[in-house]
C-alpha cells in the first residue's frame, strides 16, 4: 500500500532555513565580500555625449532633395567605417593616453583598438525638429577629461568625414554615371552603326523601297507579257514562213513533175516530124511537084529539061524530108532544153522566193532569241526583286529590332545623362558645402559621475548568488531528512496509527556537551572555509575580468 508524501508547512519550512541558517548565511557574506571587493575595485568609466545635427542644405529642395533617414543611416555606415577604423582610433589612444594599464601590460593594440572601438556609441535619434535628422555619439573611458577630449575628437572626425565623403560619393556617383554614360554612348553609337550597315548593305530593300519595288516588278511582269505576246506573233509569222516555204517546195514538186511531163511531151512531139510546119510544108510542095511533074509528063519526056528540073526539085525536097528526119534528135533535145529552161527558171523563182523566207525566218530566230534573252533578262531582274521583296521583312524586322534596342539604350542614355547632371550638380553642391551638412548640436559634456560600475547593483548581485548558493546547500542537506520519519507528524501520516506518546531523546550531560562542542566546530569550520574562499573567488573573478567585460 503506497502512501502519498506528507506536505510540508510554512512552519515546517521556517524551521527548515532556521535549521540550516549559516548553510545560507555564509555563501551570502562570501559572495557578497568577495564579489564587493572585486566590484569597488574596478576603475570608474564616465560616459560623455555629445549631439549632432544634420543641417539642411542651403539651396531648395527643388534643385537638391533632402536627406531621408534612410540615406542618413547609410550615410553614417559609411562614415563609421571610416571613423571607426584603426587608423583612426589608434591615432587617439596615444593622443589621449587611453587604456594605459592595458598598454602597459602589453596587450596587442589591435584589441586595444577593439575595446575602443565597443566603447564608442553612435544612434540616429529624433531632434526636437522633425525635419532635422540628427544622430548621438557616446564614448565611455575611466578619465573624465579624456572621455569629453575623445568625444569631442570623434564629433570633429564625422563632422569632417561627413563632408570628405559627401564629396566622395558625389564625386564616384559623377564618375561612376559618366563612365556608365560613355559605356551607353559606345552602345548608342554601336547599334547606329550596326542600322546604317544594314541599311548599306539592303539599300534596295528598305522597307521604304516596297512601292517602288513592286511598282517595278509589275513594269518588268507587263514586260514579259509584252515579250511572250511578241514571241508568239514571231512564232506565229515563222510558223505563216515555213508554211509558205513548204507550199513553194510543194509547188517545185509540181513543177517539177510537170516540167519532165511537158519534156517528154515535146520530145514526143519534136520526134513526130509528120506534125512539124515544115515536114507538111515539104510534103505539100513535093505534092505539088509531082503533080506538075506528072502534067509535064504528059507533055514531055522524061529527059525533057523542064521534067529533069522538077524531079529535081522533087529530090530536093526528098532530100529536105530526109534531112528534116536526120534532125529529129536535135529538135527533140532542143525542144526538151527549152522544156526544161523554162521549169528551171519557174525553179529558180520558187527557190529565191524559199530562200528569201528562209532569211526571214532566220532573221525573225535572231529576232526570237533575242526575245528569249530579253525574257531570260527579266525573268533574272523579276526573280532579284522578288528576293528583294521577300528580304524586305527580314530588313524590316531587323531594323524594328534594332530601332527598340536603340529607342531602349537612348531612354537609358537619357535618364543617365540626367542623373549625370544631377550628379554634377550635387558634387558642386557638396564641394561647395551647399547640401546637407553635419554640425555639432550639443557639445560633448565634461562627465561628473561615473556611468559604471554599478557597484551596488553588482553586490547585491553577488549577495543573490550567495543567497542561491546557500539555498542549494540548505536543500541539500535537507533533502534526505524529508523522506525520513523525523517527528509524530510523520509517524501519524505514514503509518496511519494514532500516537500514544512520545519519548525525546535522552542524552547524557556529556553528549549534550559534545553535540553542543561538534556544532561550534562545525560553525567555526563554515566560517573559516567561506572567509578563506573570499579571497580565491576574488582572485578567480579578478583573474577572469568578468566584471570588466561586463562594465567595458
Amino acid at each position: 500500500m503506497s502512501v502519498e508524501f506528507r506536505q510540508r508547512t510554512a512552519g515546517e519550512f521556517v524551521a527548515m532555513l532556521k535549521r540550516r541558517k549559516w548553510f545560507i548565511l555564509l555563501p551570502v557574506v562570501t559572495m557578497t565580500v568577495a564579489i564587493g571587493y572585486v566590484v569597488y575595485k574596478l576603475p570608474s568609466v564616465y560616459e560623455s555625449k555629445t549631439l549632432l545635427t544634420v543641417k539642411p542644405p542651403t539651396i531648395s529642395d527643388i534643385v537638391v532633395k533632402p536627406l531621408t533617414d534612410e540615406d542618413l543611416s547609410q550615410r553614417l555606415q559609411t562614415i563609421n567605417q571610416e571613423v571607426l577604423s584603426r587608423s583612426s582610433l589608434e591615432p587617439m589612444i596615444t593622443k589621449f593616453d587611453l587604456f594605459k594599464i592595458e598598454r602597459n601590460n602589453g596587450m596587442d593594440t589591435a584589441e586595444i583598438v577593439d575595446r575602443m572601438r565597443k566603447n564608442i556609441t553612435v544612434e540616429v535619434e529624433k531632434s526636437d525638429n522633425e525635419k532635422l535628422a540628427a544622430f548621438r555619439i557616446a564614448y565611455r573611458d575611466r578619465e573624465p577629461n579624456a572621455t569629453r577630449n575623445v568625444t569631442s575628437e570623434l564629433a570633429a572626425k564625422y563632422v569632417n568625414a561627413q563632408v570628405l565623403a559627401s564629396t566622395q560619393i558625389a564625386e564616384k556617383t559623377r564618375e561612376f554615371i559618366e563612365n556608365e554614360l560613355k559605356t551607353k554612348k559606345e552602345v548608342l553609337d554601336n547599334l547606329e552603326k550596326q542600322r546604317l550597315e544594314i541599311m548599306m548593305q539592303n539599300v534596295e530593300t528598305l522597307p521604304e523601297s516596297s512601292q517602288g519595288l513592286i511598282a517595278q516588278l509589275d513594269g518588268l511582269r507587263k514586260r514579259e507579257d509584252t515579250i511572250a505576246k511578241e514571241k508568239e506573233t514571231l512564232t506565229m509569222e515563222k510558223g505563216r514562213l515555213n508554211d509558205q516555204i513548204s507550199a513553194n517546195n510543194r509547188q517545185i514538186r509540181v513543177y517539177d513533175e510537170f516540167g519532165e511531163k511537158e519534156t517528154k511531151e515535146a520530145a514526143e512531139l519534136a520526134s513526130r516530124i509528120e506534125d512539124t510546119p515544115a515536114y507538111a510544108q515539104l510534103v505539100q510542095k513535093r505534092a505539088d511537084l509531082k503533080g506538075q511533074l506528072d502534067k509535064l509528063l504528059k507533055v514531055f519526056k522524061e529527059k525533057h529539061p523542064d521534067v529533069v528540073a522538077k524531079k529535081d526539085e522533087i529530090a530536093r525536097i526528098d532530100e529536105e524530108i530526109e534531112n528534116l528526119r536526120k534532125n529529129t534528135d536535135q529538135r527533140v533535145k532542143l525542144a526538151s532544153q527549152s522544156s526544161s529552161r523554162k521549169a528551171d527558171l519557174q525553179r529558180k523563182n520558187i527557190e529565191l522566193e524559199n530562200q528569201r523566207l528562209q532569211n526571214q525566218i532566220e532573221l525573225i530566230d535572231g529576232q526570237m532569241r533575242v526575245k528569249d534573252q530579253e525574257l531570260g533578262q527579266n525573268s533574272g531582274q523579276i526573280t532579284e526583286i522578288e528576293s528583294k521583296i521577300n528580304q524586305i521583312p527580314n530588313v524590316k524586322v531587323a531594323l524594328e529590332g534594332l530601332s527598340t534596342q536603340y529607342q531602349s539604350a537612348k531612354q537609358a542614355y537619357d535618364d543617365l545623362l540626367k542623373k549625370s547632371s544631377d550628379a554634377s550638380m550635387q558634387f558642386n553642391r557638396e564641394e561647395n558645402a551647399q547640401g546637407e551638412t553635419i554640425r555639432v548640436q550639443d557639445a560633448a559634456n565634461l562627465p561628473e559621475s561615473p556611468v559604471a560600475p554599478k557597484r551596488a547593483l553588482l553586490t547585491g548581485f553577488g549577495a543573490a548568488i550567495g543567497l542561491a548558493i546557500g539555498l542549494l546547500l540548505a536543500a541539500v542537506f535537507e533533502l534526505p531528512r524529508i523522506f525520513k520519519i523525523q517527528n509524530i507528524e510523520d509517524a501519524k501520516h505514514y503509518t496511519g496509527l494514532p500516537v500514544l506518546a512520545s519519548v525525546p531523546p535522552l542524552l547524557s550531560g556529556q553528549e549534550k556537551l559534545w553535540l553542543k562542542r561538534s556544532h561550534r566546530m562545525r560553525l567555526l569550520a563554515g566560517v573559516i572555509l567561506a572567509l578563506g574562499a573570499i579571497p580565491l573567488i576574488a582572485f578567480v573573478l579578478q583573474l577572469t575580468k568578468v566584471f570588466e567585460r561586463v562594465v567595458s
